[in-house]
């Protein structure tokens, strides 16, 4: 056959498309044939229909969910055939918990919708793989478990018997959210002292400002309890594109009357649906709260009796130091968390009571009035009240100096406020992209003022955090090894910069002085205190490892300053490194060993985190793929291998501290002596002797898919089986203090730290951005709707429904100005390094800002150069405090976020020769 030219070819379909029209055959383009009559002998072949028909035949269902760091937690239906997961759909049985408030079905989004897809895709790891090149080169050679386990068992015994316990980091990522799945791995970490950096900080997701405040940034609201709220603002949020299953009890609180607002950088998919889009300067949201407090307290819509019992605005604070008065200061052996209040019916300071110090734990006033405002003197000492002081700062942010910071006219913030105090219930929704600028901590200390101010908490709203913790206590055992022995906890921001040498992208990226006048602190300083927080014990940090083994997370993808962070990483894991794994990903490409983990279908689970008051059941609707294996089933295969290793080398106890570890025991203890050997053993463990599950079966529970928790999953307070959760409901009706060091709700910290940044009240500073360095453009990068973090985002359907690679948005003025059009490839660079990516013109983006979605896989980018790379990072000082009450290191709760959104970038059009293969190159000069 000759060589057919490509315009020739298509001449050629236009003349067969015109022959077919006229012999009026047009049905043959679509195969669909007509046919007039069914009962003629001669039936054309229909048989391909049959492929259609057979998608709506299985031979069992089984049930999962799909959590890979997503607050959705939807039960899903998975039909198999063959032993094939064929496809999946919502189960949309959830039980309506009150007649009034819309139930919660369906729950599910596009990821979930493919996930049998994904599982099957070439990336999927099926066998055991050791490394049979150099780490990344990418040759592998599979072996056995036994081989693997063997080998890996050895060296983890090499390391502890040369090095002794505590160099090896056994951290899991986000994609171990369930239950038994994530319990294994922690239990590991626990028997040998493994190190477990923080779960939320590591990917910046907690909440400082709102610890800071209540002393507890995982209480927050169920999606249902938004329905009833009559203002709510979205406010660094988009949750019609990252909270699917939940965005609709929004909306239907607007139907329903609510006002429901945005303040986003951008026009995004939820602002569109708003009453008002205010188009705030991004990362200038702590602006925009302390304007709110401004006008609260200008034109008094506070309530005092809200202020002066739930919160520290009554409490005396000393004029001569700035200090709380406290009880060491007026008796002799007093305590330091004692504190006092001004009584206004007896004329006197007294006690506070439920403050740590106190022994009397109720926010009852009885008989005493707290003044939250004027001058007094106790025993010779002038005081005043924290109010006095937030009024003080509060006075410096007036609508009409903020708003050259936040874009927000003067008018609309008044506007805003007065809805916000009349309210009768008022959420401020803060999504996890607040915890990627270095200002978090004053964003949401800010607006849980103006919430507290104006009487909202509890069941009149708050602050909503994006995470609903309950109460697991069995599963906390379980996972912590019945708190017999513990893992090295440590503070996540702070392990990941220091161990990935992110301190070099710091210096490169960010003007000290620049940074200093932008945020308050330089580098320099930066690091004293960061050492101060180490050296002080305020903060945990380990040093360098000698092994590693990383269990569900893409720690080489998603870090900042990826590259160098990968290198010391590598560096340092010398003997040893273990990737567990689903799929071959950017983590897993660098591994000494690989371990295939079975997905969400493969195994028995739990899984509860959510927006929910639903347990999900996942019933092991299949056999693991190939040669993979359930997370605990693998770490029970390596624990009883490290044993017998042990046993025969006779390696016995290894003192770590005040514990030891025994790894000659080391498989008994994790399983129990046998006990708990396997994914389904775990799985009705928990799920059986949980008081919050009711004591119903795994196999009845398995049947349904989802058991609806009772009232002990409640943490805080119990969870009502007609009531939506509204958090810290146990404070506001109940009268519990607050895990605060004050019992309550704090807006003074009196810690030398917060005293040398100016930061004892709420107050605003911007974050590093464009203003810090030399690159002139914004860099901002949100989730993704077509992935969580990077799983899914290679998954071809998901690629079908967006532009197939990675892309910038960008405004067309800004385009413009660079000689860009849609779609062109261009370059992002600064001093640290670049990437290619495609242009996507986005009109409501800033003209000076750049948005990228983030998660894609290295491999997706040009020449493998991810956003990362060259993304440079550096830590907020104040959320490394430790020694003061409720600030000090706790996992989850309190420590430094690894911030994402303080660097910035130039753009230009990207060069033939940098985007172009170059063996292509060669031949078309």
């Amino acid at each position: 056959m000759g060589k057919i030219k490509r315009r020739d070819f298509l001449k050629g379909l236009g003349v067969a498309g015109t022959g077919v029209m006229l012999s009026n055959k047009s049905w043959s383009l679509n195969r669909l044939e007509p046919i007039g009559n069914t009962l003629a002998k001669e039936y054309p072949y229909r048989g391909w229909e049959d492929l259609y028909r057979n998608e709506w035949t299985w031979d069992s269902i089984g049930h999962a969910a799909h959590c890979i760091n997503c607050m959705g937690n939807c039960a899903w239906n998975v039909y198999v055939k063959d032993g094939i997961v064929i496809r999946e759909e919502q189960i949309a049985k959830y039980p309506q918990v009150n007649a009034k408030v819309p139930d919660a079905n369906p729950r599910g989004c596009q990821k979930g919708a493919i996930h049998s897809t994904s599982m099957y895709e070439a990336d999927r790891l099926r066998y055991p793989l050791k490394r049979a090149g150099e780490r990344g080169e990418g040759k592998w050679q599979r072996i056995s478990w036994e081989q693997a386990t063997e080998e890996i068992a050895d060296k983890i015994i090499d390391i502890f018997v040369k090095y002794g316990p505590g160099k090896l980091k056994t951290h899991q990522g986000s994609g171990n959210q369930t239950m038994v799945r994530q319990s294994g791995p922690n239990r590991f970490a626990s028997l040998v002292g493994g190190i477990q950096l923080d779960g939320f900080t590591v990917v910046g997701d907690l909440n400082t400002g709102a610890h800071l405040a209540y002393g507890n940034p995982l209480e927050s609201f169920t999606s249902d309890a938004w329905f009833d709220a009559d203002y709510i603002m979205l406010g660094m949020i988009n949750p019609n594109a990252t909270r699917i299953p939940d965005a609709h009890y929004i909306w239907e609180a607007k139907y329903n009357g609510a006002r429901i607002t945005s303040t986003a950088p951008d026009y995004n998919p939820s602002s569109i649906h708003t009453d008002l889009w205010m188009p705030i300067k991004q990362g200038s949201d702590p602006f925009l709260a302390m304007s709110f407090v401004h006008v609260i307290i200008e034109e008094k819509l506070f309530k005092p009796a809200f202020m002066k019992e739930q919160t520290d605005l009554p409490i005396l604070v000393r004029l001569d130091n700035g200090k709380m008065l406290r009880e060491a200061d007026l008796e002799k052996g007093g305590s330091e968390e004692v504190f006092y209040h001004w009584d206004l019916v007896t004329k006197k300071a007294v006690k506070v009571k439920g403050s740590m110090g106190d022994k009397t734990k109720t926010l009852k006033l009885g008989d005493v009035d707290p003044a939250i405002e004027g001058t007094f003197t106790v025993k010779g000492i002038k005081v005043t009240t924290v109010f006095e002081q937030v009024k003080k700062e509060a006075a410096k942010y007036a609508p009409e100096k903020t708003q050259a910071d936040t874009n927000i006219h003067p008018d609309i913030v008044r506007q805003e406020v007065r809805h916000l105090a009349k309210a009768k219930k008022a959420i401020i929704m803060l999504g996890y992209i607040t915890s990627s600028y270095s200002n978090c901590i004053y964003i949401g200390w800010g607006y849980a003022l103006a919430l507290a101010l104006t009487g909202h908490g509890g069941r009149t709203g708050g602050l909503d955090t994006s995470w609903v913790v309950w109460n697991h206590p069995l599963w906390g055992e379980l996972a912590n090894f019945e708190y017999k022995k513990s893992a090295r906890y440590e503070a996540g921001g702070l392990g990941e910069f220091i161990r990935g040498g992110m301190m070099q992208g710091a210096r490169t990226v960010f003007d000290n002085a620049k940074l200093k006048k932008r945020v308050g602190f330089d580098l320099d300083e930066m690091e004293d205190m960061m050492n101060e927080s180490m050296d002080k014990g305020w903060m945990p940090y380990y040093g360098e490892v000698k092994g590693m083994i990383s269990i569900a997370d893409n720690t080489f993808r998603r870090n900042k300053m990826s590259k160098t962070y990968r290198e010391e990483h590598l560096r340092q894991a010398s003997e040893l490194f273990v990737d567990i794994n689903v799929r071959m990903d950017s983590t897993a490409e660098w591994a000494d060993y690989v371990l295939p983990a079975a997905s969400h279908y493969e195994a028995w689970d739990i899984r509860t985190q959510g927006y929910h008051r639903f347990a999900n059941i996942f019933t092991r609707s299949v056999e693991p793929v190939g040669e993979s294996k359930p997370d605990w089933d693998i770490m029970v295969l390596l624990t009883k291998k490290i044993q017998e290793r042990a046993i025969a080398r006779g390696i016995g106890p290894i003192p770590d501290g005040d514990v030891t570890r025994d790894l000659h025991t080391i498989y008994d203890d994790f399983t129990k002596n046998g006990t708990l050997n396997t994914d389904y053993d775990v799985a009705k463990h928990i799920v059986e002797n949980s008081p919050e599950f009711g004591g119903v079966s795994l196999e009845d529970a398995g049947k349904r898919g989802f058991i609806v928790m009772n009232e002990h999953a409640g943490l805080n307070q119990p969870l009502k089986p007609d009531e939506p959760y509204n958090p810290f409901t146990a404070q506001t009706d109940g009268k519990k203090p607050y895990e605060t060091l004050t019992g309550r709700i704090t807006f003074y910290c009196d810690h030398p730290r917060f005293e040398k940044l100016n930061s004892m009240v709420p107050t605003a500073r911007s974050h590093a951005g464009a203003g810090a360095s030399n690159y002139p453009l914004e860099f901002y990068s949100p989730h993704a709707r077509w992935g969580i973090h990077s799983n899914w985002r290679s998954n071809k359907y998901l690629l079908r429904l967006q532009r197939g690679e990675p892309n910038i948005y960008i405004n067309p003025k800004l385009a413009a100005q660079r000689g860009i059009k849609d779609g062109d490839r261009v370059r992002m660079f600064n001093a640290v390094g670049d990437f290619f990516a495609q242009a996507k013109f986005y009109p409501s983006i800033p003209v000076n800002s750049i948005m990228m979605e983030h998660g894609w896989e290295p491999h997706q980018y040009i020449q493998r150069k991810n956003m990362n790379m060259s993304h440079a990072t550096f830590l907020q000082p104040l959320e490394l405090v430790g020694g003061w009450g409720h600030l000090k290191f706790i996992y989850a709760k309190w420590n430094a976020n690894q911030v994402i959104h303080e660097n910035s970038y130039d753009v230009e059009l990207a060069k033939l020769e940098d985007i172009t293969d170059p063996r292509l190159l060669k031949g078309n000069k």
